[in-house]
């Protein structure tokens, strides 16, 4: 089958079709697929990096022009990028081709890049830094350290070993929250401070919030969700 490759700042993937279907995903720049089936206007695809599927619309099909080297990560805030004599604003987490600039974080690195971007809006099936849903958030946050995650929370929590307790929890774990029907629907990047706790997570918008035992303290809000279990990738 065709192989393609993003060459724009992202590109929607949507769940059937139809530029009115619903967004499940994002191809982010220099992100790889494979074409599984086309019909008039749209192409059916996996994405290379977390095999994940959606119809993308034909127009913003390029063919592949770079090789990925998961090594090279954007990894600066946003910027204009030159590229094949057009500009592109480049995502955090973006693959890119070998003259571009690379950065290697740290996890402090990183939690400070991201955190100039609290306030970023929630955005369904949004993993770039102009807006997120809440596993695209911490799946594109551990790209910028070379980690690959699974797209979605419940397929998250399947991933790294289980912390046991809050209380054993570290900075840069993940909490995985779930719904009265016990079905893992949220996902956070913990951050403790001598053993207390807050949480990084895409929630209306990207913020940091109180994680306690019961789950997440929004203050005046009260409590939004419903801790699950913890995973450690690091």
């Amino acid at each position: 089958m065709v192989n393609g490759q993003c060459l724009l700042s992202f590109i929607p993937m949507r769940a059937e079709s139809s530029d009115r279907s619903e967004q499940v995903s994002q191809l982010i720049f220099g992100e790889t697929y494979e074409v599984l089936e086309e019909n008039e206007k749209w192409y059916f695809i996996e994405a290379s990096f977390d095999q994940y599927r959606g119809w993308i619309d034909k127009k913003q099909f390029s063919p592949q022009v770079f090789e990925v080297d998961t090594h090279r990560v954007f990894a600066f805030p946003s910027a204009l990028q030159a590229f094949e004599n057009k500009y592109i604003l480049m995502p955090l987490g973006a693959f890119v081709p070998e003259d571009f600039q690379n950065q290697l974080l740290t996890l402090n690195e990183a939690l400070a890049l991201f955190k100039t971007y609290i306030g970023v809006p929630y955005v369904w099936g949004g993993k770039t830094n102009f807006g997120y849903d809440c596993s695209g958030f911490t799946q594109s946050f551990f790209k910028t350290l070379r980690i690959s995650l699974k797209r979605d929370a419940y397929q998250q929590a399947t991933e790294g070993t289980d912390v046991m307790l809050l209380s054993e929890a570290k900075t840069g774990d993940l909490a995985f929250f779930d719904n009265a029907d016990g079905r893992i629907t949220h996902v956070g990047i913990i951050l403790e401070n001598n053993g207390t706790f807050e949480i990084l997570h895409a929630s209306g918008e990207l913020r940091i919030d109180i994680l306690d035992h019961q789950g997440i303290n929004k203050k005046s809000e009260g409590y939004s969700h419903n801790l699950r279990l913890i995973r450690r990738i690091l």
